[in-house]
């Protein structure tokens, strides 16, 4: 079997690669011409240059595939990248869909993200039926990778044979940029205080996402979504905290704990009690029910102590901090 990976230099990607290798499959990867190949060192894999606009490229890179993971993303924070991400991120996924499609290809995965999921009223944690619902105030990437996903959806209601898995907040080794799971880990261990989302994150063993997309191509639906997240990583800052002095033997950040605009915030809360939250307010959260990709895919569940664990000794590995 083949299977053509795009993303593969990345931190996803290159997990998808070393799965699918340990299954005996050949792996090709799309890679650009000033790709960092760090992260397919010593893996036997194909390398073919070229570009998600490059039809021509894409269509030899498919040659002989049975399999394709699309896992290929652009993400930036910045405002003056929205344009960059959408040609990658829709216009992108739109070429290498198809063209998959049009080549035969029997398994097509698009890797979206979690947060193209729905935020429902109330408490109840999001799943792959909510619809998502924050347009006004999603970031361009969430809305480019929303595009993405319909694109995904659409070429399945004619026929393809699409899965949309939607990965929620990977951790573990190889995280060379590192993602915004990666960055927070790092941030912690310089004695930083990381940026967090006040409504929680799911966070899930990167190796558990990259066996995600191969059930989801061989046990997923097409048309269906998948959220591939574990069932007690929904962490509070507390818990991400706790859960990082465990893995690392440092205590967490003074500020993280109680810091200056903490407590001005408890000051002010005291003094002047908030007015209570309308009725079906949704704090920013990216946390998930993956109930479904474990009952119908089988998803593992690797503990999350070990998949923190291996990215401390990582990241201090590798001179992060």
């Amino acid at each position: 079997m083949r299977a053509l990976v795009t993303g593969g230099t990345g931190f996803v990607g290159s997990a998808v690669v070393r799965a699918l290798l340990q299954e005996r499959f050949q792996v090709a990867c799309l890679v650009r011409s000033n790709s960092d190949l760090r992260n397919l060192e010593g893996l036997d894999v194909t390398l073919v240059e070229g570009d998600l606009g490059d039809r021509a490229a894409l269509e030899q890179a498919l040659r002989g595939c049975q399999h394709l993971y699309h896992v290929a993303a652009c993400y930036s924070t910045r405002p003056d990248a929205a344009a960059e991400m959408f040609r990658v991120n829709v216009e992108g996924t739109r070429n290498v869909l198809s063209a998959a499609a049009e080549a035969g290809v029997a398994a097509i995965v698009h890797t979206s993200t979690i947060g193209t999921i729905g935020r429902p009223k109330g408490n109840r944690l999001p799943n792959e039926a909510d619809v998502f619902n924050e347009w006004k105030t999603a970031s361009p990437y969430a809305r480019s990778k929303l595009e993405g996903e319909r694109i995904a959806l659409e070429l399945a209601s004619q026929g393809a044979p699409v899965v949309v898995v939607n990965p929620c907040a990977p951790v573990g080794e190889r995280d060379i940029k590192p993602s915004s799971t990666g960055a927070r880990i790092v941030a912690y261990l310089r004695g930083q205080t990381p940026s967090y989302l006040p409504g929680g994150i799911n966070f899930v063993p990167v190796e558990d996402v990259a066996r995600g997309h191969l059930l989801a191509a061989w046990l997923g639906k097409p048309g269906e979504r998948y959220i591939l997240g574990h069932a007690e990583g929904n962490l509070q800052l507390a818990d991400f905290y706790a859960l990082m002095e465990r893995v690392s033997g440092l205590a967490a950040p003074q500020a993280g704990r109680f810091g200056p605009r903490r407590l001005v915030a408890a000051l002010r809360s005291w003094l002047r009690p908030e007015k209570p939250r309308p009725v079906g307010f949704r704090p920013a959260a990216l946390t998930a029910d993956p109930t479904r990709a474990i009952r119908e895919l089988g998803l593992s569940q690797t503990p999350l102590e070990e998949a923190f664990g291996r990215a401390v000794a990582w990241f201090r590995a590798n001179g992060y901090v």
